[in-house]
């Protein structure tokens, strides 16, 4: 259970980027739309899916006073709110003044039909997060649940996804990068009541010590069995690399500390007055202070003078977000409403009754969360005939907005604005002078995040490609030959030497976590055919993901990935993170328990669990017996 939760892969800004692809925000729970459970089972009883139907959508997006948006940021009141980032208005960051209680979250009522998971039923809770793609082949099929590490409410998040996939389609096998054997906690479960257990693994997910998985595992009696899947001796080379560049990184920071200053007293000097206004604004953005709508507007607008054309198809992502930003501005959301209402009436009158009742279900399945409104309205659009288009033209293109927001990958939009900023700053530059100054400036910035363990996956490949080109001794002698142009002249105190010491061992760190991607693959789909199960999940962090993509395509694998909602990821997430993962990590590999003086184990897989190994799961323990001890102690 330590290798678990210890020792997942510190390469996790990827996943706080990837992680804001999550769907629209379900309505919360005291919503009074919600309240109208008796009137839906009356007209169930009574078979009435026509009159249902109307009197559900009514319920859910026709409360007087309110506008049709399923978005938090069309509230009658919205002025009267505290300002909120584009994405928290969007649901895509979990904005913890409206998040919902997960304690009042509501539970099942009665037994629940178990069905077999398919891509087509694959349902994610959008009060937990969103699926954001998939891949259709054969059996098995692989979850991959993108992981916060040590972020609170995603891993809450986690934990519920997880128990939706449990209730509803039997999951039993989840898979965790971190851990080579059985790390299952549910033994745990005799140790003390439910209250308890609940109190105690609440108190070490906040303490980022135990995940989303651990958490359910404490607190609930499903059964199904958390397993490790890394190769003992990769992981332990990516700690052993984790912790080299630990050693060489105090040095390494206050040396390129020195390089980025060096490059923004030149860009002071060498950059064109519109590119210094374009850096200025993206450090204003990415403080919160500018819009982030606004900004990307006002960078196409930049484009389109300089003629770099959006259409050319490199920027979909930005044309689709544009495009959405500028319909919500445009459209009457409550003509929207009149046209809905509208066209239900008429559907009421032509569509068959069986079309009528999957239309019935899958408005039950928005109600509870379980579709987003973009994906009902999708099916809605499928009834609208061409010929009909005409009378609802509103409603037209509120679906193509709804649509808009869902289909953006918003990792893929943050690199596509990165890229046209870069065309743009490259459009104004006249000098070898700027280009070159440029040039070591990204690379500058790419091995600070390099050295900090902050790379993307398509910042890890552009290093990865241009590896040879990362020189600092030769950024040195350009930025000290720039400097000694200029009038004064500008002298830079530079100290290459720690960089080039840190190089080793941050790529190493990189290169073998890449090598971790094919082991856990190949691992999990041991352990799938072990436990003989059809599909099951598996818990990794974002930078992993377009490897596993790849992989699992070349195997002809069903494969999903679904994003968890993430609460404002901070650095005190990542320095619980580091702190924990030091704090109680031990070597997997007997290579590395003799190398490191740890006594080794006969059976790396057996329950019994060595005494190193046991320093969280101790701990852990030690709250809940006590109280066990006591209740089975107690006079009557």
């Amino acid at each position: 259970m330590v290798d678990r939760y210890t020792s997942r892969e510190m390469t996790n800004s990827a996943w706080f980027r990837a992680a804001q692809r999550v769907s629209f925000p379900r309505k919360g729970e005291s919503d009074p739309r919600f309240r109208e459970d008796d009137v839906l089972k009356r007209a169930l009883k009574a078979q009435a899916p026509l009159t249902l139907l109307l009197v559900f959508l009514t319920a859910y997006f026709g409360v007087p006073g309110l506008n049709l948006a399923p978005f938090s940021a069309f509230a009658a009141d919205e002025e009267s709110k505290p300002k909120k980032s584009f994405w928290e208005r969007h649901g895509k960051v979990e904005d913890p003044t409206t998040a919902p209680s997960f304690e009042a979250a509501p539970k099942p009522e009665g037994p629940i039909e178990q069905t077999p998971l398919t891509l087509d039923n694959l349902r994610v809770p959008t009060q937990h997060g969103s699926l954001k793609e998939s891949f259709a082949a054969k059996e098995p099929i692989v979850i991959h649940i993108q992981d916060a590490h040590a972020n609170y409410e995603a891993q809450k998040h986690l934990s519920g996804i997880l128990e939706h996939l449990i209730l509803h389609h039997g999951l039993s096998l989840v898979l965790v990068e971190g851990g080579s054997r059985n790390d299952s906690l549910s033994y745990m479960r005799t140790y003390a009541p439910l209250e308890k257990r609940k109190s105690v693994a609440e108190e070490f997910l906040k303490a980022g010590k135990i995940s989303g998985e651990n958490f359910l595992d404490l607190t609930s009696d499903y059964p199904f069995t958390v397993y490790g899947i890394e190769k003992p001796e990769l992981y332990d080379q990516n700690m052993e690399a984790f912790f080299n560049v630990e050693k060489v990184q105090p040095d390494a920071l206050t040396a390129i500390n020195g390089f980025r200053q060096a490059v923004a007293e030149l860009k002071e000097k060498l950059y064109p007055d519109p590119v210094k206004a374009l850096e200025l604004k993206e450090i204003e953005v990415q403080a919160g202070r500018v819009p982030l709508a606004a900004h990307y507007q006002e960078l196409s607008d930049e484009a389109g003078k300089l003629k770099l054309p959006l259409g050319s198809g490199e920027y979909p992502n930005l044309t689709s977000f544009l495009t959405a930003s500028r319909l919500e501005g445009e459209i009457d959301f409550k003509q929207v409403e009149k046209e809905r209402t509208r066209f239900l009436e008429s559907l009421t009158k032509s569509l068959p009754k069986a079309e009528m009742d999957g239309l019935l279900n899958q408005s039950l399945e928005l109600k509870k969360g379980l579709i987003t409104p973009a994906t009902f309205y999708a099916i809605l659009k499928g009834h609208l005939k061409p010929e009909q288009a005409a009378e609802y033209p509103v409603l037209a293109r509120y679906i193509e907005y709804l649509g808009l927001f869902e289909g953006i990958d918003h990792a893929a939009l943050f690199t596509e604005v990165e890229g046209l900023s870069g065309r743009v700053k490259e459009a104004y530059f006249t000098t070898r002078e700027q280009r070159d100054l440029a040039r070591i400036a990204k690379d500058v910035s790419v091995m600070g995040d390099l050295l900090e363990l902050k790379l993307t996956p398509d910042s890890y490949d552009y290093y990865a490609s241009h590896k040879g080109e990362f020189k600092p001794d030769r950024w040195a002698d350009d930025l000290r030959g720039l400097g000694t142009k200029q009038k004064p002249a500008l002298t830079f105190a530079l100290t290459p030497g720690p960089l080039n010491a840190a190089k080793p061992a941050m790529s190493s760190f990189y290169e073998v976590a890449r090598q971790r991607d094919l082991a856990m693959v190949e691992n999990a789909l041991k352990r799938i055919e072990e436990f003989k199960v059809p599909f099951a999940v598996m818990i990794a962090g974002g930078f992993h993901t377009p490897a596993f993509e790849r992989l699992f395509k070349d195997r002809k694998v069903s494969y999903a990935v679904v994003a968890p909602k993430v609460g404002k990821v901070t650095a005190a997430d990542t320095e619980k993170y580091h702190r924990v993962l030091k704090e109680t990590y031990v070597p997997m590999s007997e290579p590395y328990r003799r190398k490191l003086g740890v006594p080794g184990t006969p059976d790396l897989h057996t329950s019994q669990l060595v005494e190193e190994e046991e320093k969280e799961t101790r701990a852990i323990a030690s709250e809940i017996r006590p109280l066990a001890f006591a209740e089975k102690t107690r006079t009557p």
